[in-house]
């Protein structure tokens, strides 16, 4: 079985990934198993619920993401500025 090598930065990276790999997972499954004439309602109401979740946890991340690298800014610079005073 081919498998897949990914890297990522951070331990909230990672996750993202391992979310958007179950996704994909978990849709497929259900395209696979779902009852003849049922796939189409069934994979769309998996996207509508699960990949708005999805997208709305990888939107969290992102922001926490860039406020997390200004806050680490701001901190590198209050010592800086201590130290140029």
């Amino acid at each position: 079985m081919p498998t897949l090598t990914v890297e990522y930065h951070t331990d909230a990276e990672r996750l993202e990934l391992e979310r958007a790999i179950a996704y994909v997972t978990e849709m497929r499954r259900l395209g696979a198993s779902a009852a003849a004439g049922t796939v189409l309602a069934a994979c769309e109401g998996f996207a509508l619920d699960a990949g708005r979740r999805l997208l709305r946890e990888n939107l969290e991340a992102a922001v926490q993401g860039r406020a997390d690298v200004e806050k680490k800014r701001r901190g590198r610079g209050a010592k800086g500025d201590a130290d140029v005073t």
